[in-house]
Parts: structure tokens; C-alpha cells; sequence
């Protein structure tokens, strides 16, 4: 509803969304198995395929049902807004809208939250080293203990009525939780948005205009993020466990065994994620039917969905028995396992050595913070990102020519880009993740254009089949978004801490990336090598590594888009279009991203070692694809049309 009333233009309105998505979780019924060459507890035959060939399994993990859930949530947000025209050349904005925001709920209940206050220290059964009852290494050993110990049920009132006869066999007494709010968030209804913003025409003659607005706006997130619909296929109603290291096919399963399982988490309250956003342009009337606009815009997020390991293990914070630059090898984990020490001499104990035991292939899950439970996935409203930008346009809408001029500076940095970034390295040290954020483009120029040639205007045979031809295309030249560098070497998870939720580790920095790369096309590998693999080696043992994520930038892009049109007419009523368009015109490589796992370190200790580069044929390895192209755009598109209208 609109009602002007003096110099005041007043609305009022309300926005409502009462909504229910009803779904199937999508699991793998059929079992998923994983293969490992730098495994030594099996130990692996140094070979994935060869170990997928002879039955050696790293993990094997499987979900039990293909559970459907019928998710609801309901919004109201009343909004009022008043355009003041203080004066002939100033017009004020002031807004407010009410978000009130109900809580994400699943109608059956089928929806199990893993809450850490539940969690009782001890109360989980015990996990098999292999040497127990089930001889089957991180399986749970049947008696005491509840393999849900933590686990409650959303809006639900307890019990084991979903629980597997199997379990309750195996584990007298076994229980969950029950949460006493509608889903598993108590609620936060009341979410004030205010919105400001003012017009003014400083000199009065219409040819200038300063603009500015400032705004809060609140967001009720989607269903991936942390409410009901991210516990789908949670237990007990759906069960997914991993067994790690089989020693064969026949190993895996049977006999009514229980295994760790891996989990969902959000929190029990609703912190709603907002934004804060500001603009300011100066526009103006320039000679030849030109107009201007110089913008800053900016924008503060806070409380974006973040995600992290609940369950990560405790990485070294001291006493680390790797010198710096000392990396881990095949032959420390040897030695760890007969002497407890390094390949040099080095003792290893304490936080260490179960660390050093992850990292060289041991069950991760009897060292985990929440004994009894494999990954747990922490979805949280606690990332934060921050926007600045100088926007400059400049635009021609009269005549011959329609052309339009695009440039922005920017830059945005965050902790976590969506809530799917697996980018950091360490649960329990999210601010180290801070960084560019993933879409980050800090140069981005656009010029459209559509122009009517000046040729063979006016009437007659000679402007039907010659003249109003009309020209347009697109160009745009921007930099690359940017990457992080990881270390995919057979130890990635360096630091030991088996953080199945995020990465694994990254390189130590030892160089420079941008410096000379002395060989661009290195035989056998696709793609020129676009930075310097040299700059950067494996980590130091029990370490993340000491890169920062998305450090690189992919390759920027230059692109020409271009289009010729004609319209041949012969009456009033009918005519011929006649369009030929051409996309990236002049068939120049655009790459669009890079290989960014270190797999490959040479004789030297470095990635950039000739045995990588090159490939070592006695030893028979292939060159390494690290820091290479891995992609590109689109060749040249060539399309033509005809439309014959009457």
C-alpha cells in the first residue's frame, strides 16, 4: 500500500514465505571404498590401484537407508518506507523491515542433532585396536556404552523407538536425547533491519545527482546451512559408519558390527546471519549525451555460515620432534611403529606420537576429543566477511551509439567464502583461515556496445541491401579469482590431526611463487606452468604448513564477443533478420584455473625439482601437473541466424 500524504511518500507492505520442502537425502546405499598407497597399518602395497586389485582397504563406509524428510519454516517481515522530499533537490529514504523469522523444523521428527552438552565424557563404548573380541580395528567392542552419546532428537520427546534392534542388542541401554524446541534452534524472532538513503541534486539543474544509502538486511538462510535440513541423514534414523583399515574385501562388515559414525551438528540457538551495506555515487551529465557515475560501495557480513570438525584431534602445540623443514617420511612411520622414535633417533610420545600414528595411516577415530564418533560437521553462524569497492560507469544511450563502460576496483576478504568452504586447515583455529575470499576479482573492466554504421542512409535499393547494418559486442578484461595452495604428497595430513571436513595441510613457503619459471612447457605434462613450484616444499611434520589460503590468483581473462545484424525489409508487415555472432572472437587460450595440490617433491626436497618437472624415468614417475593450467575457457563460437517475420 502506497499513501502520499504532503511532501511524504509512504509504503507499507509485508513479505511472507510459509514453506515446506520435502526431499530424499541422497546417501551412498551401495557402500564407498577408499584406497590409500601411503597407508602403513594395513600396510598398502604403495600402489592404490594394486591395493583396489588385492582387497588392502584404507575405508570403507556405507549408509543404511534413503530416508525422505519433510523440512518447514515460515517468514513474516513487515516493512515500512518514507521518501521525503525535503526539498525541490533532496529527497530522504528511511526504511525499517521487522524480519521475524520462525524456526527450521522437520514435521516427523526424523531430524537427530549431535549436541555437545549431551555428550558424556566416557559414556561411548569402546573402540576395537584390533586385538579385542571383534577383531576388526575401530569397531565398537560390544557392553557398556551408547554409540548415540550425544545425539538428540529435534522436537522430539527421547527414547529408542528409532534405534536398530541391532544396537540395542549390542548396546544395552542405549539412548538419545530429546530437544524441547519445535526444531533443534531456539528460536530469535525479532531481527530490526533499518535502511537510510538520501538523493540530492546539488545544483538544481538535473544534470547532477549525489547519491548514498546505508542498510541492514537479515537472511533466514537455506536448507544447507545450520537448521533442521542439514541433519538429513543423521543418526539413528539413517546410519552411515566407516571401517577403516580391512586387511581385505572379506574384512569389511558382517557379524552385527558397529563402527564410529560421522555426524551433523548445529547449534541449539538461531544466530541470524546479516549484512550491512553502504553506497555513495556522484553522478553526472558529461558532453555528447555521456553520463557518469563514480561509486564507492561496501558491505559487512556477519554471522555467515561457517563450517568446521567438532571432533578434529588436538594438533602438536609443542615439543614437536620434527626439526623445522623436517617433513615426514615413510621411514619415520616405519620406526614409529617397531622403536617409538623417528628415523633419526628422535623420541616420540604423548600428543605427538598418536598424531605422527594418524598421519602415517593409523584409525583416527579411538584419538578423537569425542571418543566414540568419527568427523562430526559443526555448522555455525560465526564467519565474517568484509567488501570495498570503486565503481566507475560511464554510459551513451543517444544516436548511433549505445555504449556502456564498466570498471571495478575491489577487494573481499572472509573467513569461509559458502558453507561448503573445506579451505581451513585447523577446527579449532578458524581465524588463520581469514584470506581472500574465493570469488575475490580485484579488476574487472566490461565494455558493451551496440552502433549503427553510418552507411548508405536514407531510401532506395542501395540502403535495403547496404546500409542499417548494425555492429555490438562485448568485451571484458579481469583478473583471476584466487586459490589456495595444498599439499597433496602421500602424507597431506601432515599435521596428524585427520580433520575430514577441511584440508588436509599445505606446503611451507620457501621461496618466491611469482619468480622467473626458467621452463614454461614441461613435456608430457598439459598446460604451461604458470608460477614457480620451486617456491614451495612439504611441510614440516605434525605442522599445517605455513601458506595462507587462496595466496594465488588463476589466470586472468581477456574476451571479445562480437555480432553483426541486419534487418532486410520488404513491407510493413514482413521483414528478414540476418544476425551472425561470434564468442571469444579471436580464438585466443583463456585458462581458467590451475593445479593446486603439491603432489610431487624431488630429490631436493622441493616441488620444483627437476625429477618433478621432468619425471624420473628410472624411477618411473610422471612430471608433475603442480602449479600447471588445468583449464580453459571456451574456443571460438561461430552462430548464425535467420528470422523471417510477417
Amino acid at each position: 500500500m502506497t499513501k502520499i500524504v504532503g511532501t511524504h511518500t509512504m509504503q507499507f507492505g509485508v513479505y511472507m514465505a510459509f514453506a515446506q520442502k520435502n526431499e530424499q537425502n541422497s546417501p551412498y546405499i551401495q557402500g564407498i571404498l577408499t584406497f590409500d598407497s601411503s597407508n602403513t597399518s594395513i600396510p598398502s602395497t604403495g600402489n592404490s590401484f594394486a591395493d583396489l586389485l588385492v582387497g588392502k582397504v584404507a575405508q570403507f563406509s556405507q549408509v543404511n537407508l534413503q530416508a525422505k524428510y519433510y523440512n518447514r519454516y515460515r517468514i513474516v517481515e513487515p516493512y515500512f518506507q518514507d521518501d521525503w522530499r525535503m526539498t525541490q533537490r533532496f529527497t530522504l529514504n528511511l526504511g525499517l523491515r521487522l524480519s521475524l523469522y520462525g524456526t527450521y523444523r522437520e514435521r516427523y521428527r526424523h531430524a537427530f542433532n549431535f549436541e555437545p552438552t549431551a555428550f558424556t565424557g566416557g559414556g561411548s563404548p569402546v573402540i576395537d585396536d584390533g586385538t579385542g573380541p571383534t577383531g576388526q580395528e575401530g569397531a565398537f567392542i560390544p557392553g557398556p556404552g551408547n554409540p548415540f552419546n550425544g545425539i538428540v532428537q529435534c522436537g522430539g520427546s527421547g527414547g529408542v523407538s528409532l534405534i536398530p534392534s541391532l544396537v540395542t542388542n549390542s548396546f544395552p541401554g542405549a539412548t538419545i536425547g530429546s530437544s524441547t524446541e519445535a526444531g533443534c534452534l531456539k528460536g530469535h524472532l525479532f531481527n530490526p533491519a533499518p535502511r537510510i538513503g538520501f538523493a540530492w541534486d546539488p545544483k538544481g539543474d538535473g544534470k547532477m545527482a549525489i547519491r548514498g544509502g546505508y542498510g541492514i538486511f537479515f537472511e533466514h538462510t537455506n536448507g544447507n546451512e545450520g537448521n533442521t535440513e542439514s541433519l538429513e541423514g543423521s543418526p539413528p534414523y539413517s546410519l552411515n559408519a566407516s571401517q577403516f583399515n580391512a586387511p581385505s574385501y572379506s574384512s569389511i562388515g558382517g557379524g552385527g558390527l558397529l563402527f564410529p559414525l560421522g555426524v551433523s551438528s548445529i547449534p541449539n540457538k538461531a544466530i541470524w546471519p546479516y549484512v550491512q551495506q553502504l553506497h555513495l555515487d556522484i553522478q553526472k551529465e558529461l558532453p555528447s549525451h555521456f553520463v557518469g557515475t563514480v561509486s564507492y560501495v561496501g558491505s559487512k557480513g556477519t554471522h555467515l555460515s561457517q563450517q568446521r570438525n567438532l571432533n578434529q584431534i588436538l594438533p602438536v602445540s609443542s615439543s614437536n620432534p620434527f626439526a623445522a623443514g623436517q617433513p615426514i617420511t615413510s621411514a619415520d612411520c616405519d620406526s614409529l611403529s617397531s622403536s617409538g622414535q623417528l628415523a633419526n633417533g628422535t623420541p616420540v610420545t604423548g600428543q605427538a606420537a598418536t598424531d605422527l600414528g594418524v598421519a602415517c595411516g593409523n584409525d583416527p577415530n579411538p584419538s578423537r576429543p569425542l571418543n566414540g564418533f568419527g568427523n562430526i560437521t559443526r555448522l555455525e553462524d560465526q564467519a565474517n566477511s568484509i567488501y570495498h569497492a570503486m565503481q566507475a560507469t560511464v554510459r551513451r544511450t543517444v544516436g548511433d551509439l549505445t555504449l556502456s563502460l564498466a570498471y571495478t576496483y575491489s577487494h573481499s576478504i572472509d573467513d569461509s567464502s559458502d558453507r561448503f568452504d573445506g579451505a581451513f586447515v585447523n577446527s579449532y583455529n578458524l581465524a588463520a583461515n581469514r584470506g581472500n575470499s574465493d570469488f575475490d576479482l580485484r579488476h574487472n573492466l566490461a565494455v558493451s556496445y551496440v552502433y549503427a554504421l553510418p552507411l548508405y542512409k536514407g531510401s532506395g535499393l542501395m540502403h535495403k541491401a547496404l546500409g542499417g547494418w548494425q555492429v555490438s559486442g562485448i568485451t571484458i578484461a579481469q583478473t583471476g579469482t584466487h586459490f589456495s595452495v595444498t599439499n597433496g604428497t602421500d602424507f597431506g595430513d601432515s599435521a596428524g590431526v585427520a580433520n575430514g571436513v577441511g584440508t588436509g595441510s599445505r606446503p611451507d613457503l620457501v621461496g618466491n611463487p611469482h619468480s622467473s619459471v626458467a621452463q614454461s612447457d614441461i613435456p608430457g605434462v598439459r598446460g604451461p606452468l604458470l608460477y614457480n613450484p620451486a617456491a614451495y616444499t612439504t611441510p614440516t611434520g605434525l605442522t599445517f604448513g605455513n601458506v595462507g589460503r587462496n595466496t594465488l590468483t588463476n589466470p586472468g581473462r581477456i574476451n571479445f564477443d562480437f555480432g553483426l545484424f541486419k534487418r532486410f525489409s520488404f513491407t510493413e508487415t514482413r521483414a528478414l533478420d540476418f544476425r551472425w555472432e561470434n564468442f571469444n572472437l579471436f580464438n585466443h587460450t583463456q585458462y581458467n584455473g590451475v593445479n593446486s595440490g603439491m603432489d610431487c617433491v624431488g630429490a631436493s626436497g622441493t616441488a620444483g625439482d627437476p625429477i618433478c618437472l621432468n619425471g624420473d624415468p628410472v624411477n618411473n614417475t610422471a612430471a608433475s601437473g603442480f602449479l600447471h593450467a588445468s583449464g580453459a575457457h571456451l574456443a571460438r563460437r561461430m552462430q548464425f541466424g535467420l528470422r523471417f517475420q510477417f
